[in-house]
């Protein structure tokens, strides 16, 4: 009698269950970078319509004059994506363990359920279950309708263009610090002065340092709504000086973000150029070992080929053009 293969065995043992691959599937569908995965990116899509229309309606919504018909129009449009994002919530909340055990998938969940993102994608579905608890309180359900406008912010998680500048304000967050205390100590001694300097001509305006810097906040941002200003020769000497030193300083944000988002972009295209053959080659070896392995299945497989194969052929490219 032949001995079993040991090996088979822990494959058989270790492979996931439909139940285990739809889950992972589904976290795959909701957390994978759009531009990389085909259904991903028609799921991103659909929802953007949603959180758009959903924002659209909210907006809307706040006007005092529309007729009742298309109120009740509009706040069947909010029912209607809040209830698409309460399904995504319960998805997301789901598919995000593989924690065998239950105590694990409950801290896993509970974990997953205190980030950034899904606390906002929870604010924004309150509204769904607000009538039930509180039937009468209209103006508070009007006040959670209008906070569902946040779930834009989940719409611009995938964002280069936002992950490009968080990278740069992070790289570039002493300077900005120290241009914002540079920033507030102009804005407390220009009041300062401003105060002793207009207080005899004008005591109803600046009456006080804190009335002064609302006009300090205004001249250095270079807003100057003019509700405030100096009547002194010397307080308009020094108003002016307040809103040069203002622009230049403001200028220099500007100037360092933008050299910063140069270097980034320069490290992103470096990096790209550094994607080698060999290293997509060896990936797609280690994705067929897994097949065979029966780790995945022939979907999975063909679905880790489009990720990696469209690579390689920009690659291929590049280095065509450069020849």
């Amino acid at each position: 009698m032949m001995a079993e293969n040991p090996a088979k065995h822990t494959q058989e043992i270790i492979k996931p269950s439909r139940y285990d691959r739809i889950k992972n599937r589904v976290n795959t569908i909701l957390n994978t970078y759009p531009n990389e995965e085909r259904t991903a990116r028609f799921v991103r899509y659909f929802l953007a319509i949603f959180i758009l229309a959903n924002t659209i309606a909210v907006v809307i919504s706040t006007m005092p004059d529309l007729p009742h018909s298309f109120r009740a129009q509009l706040f069947a449009i909010i029912s209607v994506c809040l209830t698409i994002f309460a399904i995504e919530y319960i998805l997301r909340l789901w598919s995000c363990t593989n924690n065998p055990t239950f105590t694990g998938r409950v801290i896993d969940r509970l974990r997953y359920a205190t980030s950034i993102y899904m606390i906002i994608d929870l604010i924004s579905i309150i509204p769904i279950v607000f009538p039930f608890a509180f039937p009468k309180d209209y103006s508070m359900l009007h006040i959670f309708r209008l906070l569902s406008i946040f779930k834009l912010v989940r719409y611009t998680r995938h964002s280069d263009a936002l992950q490009l500048m968080n990278r740069v304000f992070f790289k570039k967050r002493e300077i900005i610090s120290f241009l914002v205390i540079f920033l507030v100590f102009e804005i407390l001694f220009s009041s300062t002065v401003m105060y002793l300097v207009e207080n005899a001509a004008q005591p109803d305006k600046f009456s006080s340092i804190p009335a002064a810097m609302w006009w300090a906040a205004m001249t250095v941002t270079t807003v100057g709504y003019g509700d405030i200003v100096p009547i002194t020769p010397l307080g308009k000497t020094i108003a002016s000086m307040v809103t040069i030193g203002g622009v230049l300083l403001l200028a220099l944000p500007s100037a360092i973000l933008a050299a910063g988002f140069m270097e980034e972009r320069q490290k992103e295209q470096t990096h790209n150029n550094h994607y080698g053959t060999e290293a997509g080659i060896s990936l797609l070896e280690r994705v067929g070992n897994l097949k065979e392995r029966g780790l995945i299945n022939e979907e999975e497989f063909e679905e880790y080929k489009t990720l990696i194969l469209p690579r390689l052929r920009d690659h291929e490219e590049e280095g065509e053009d450069k020849k």
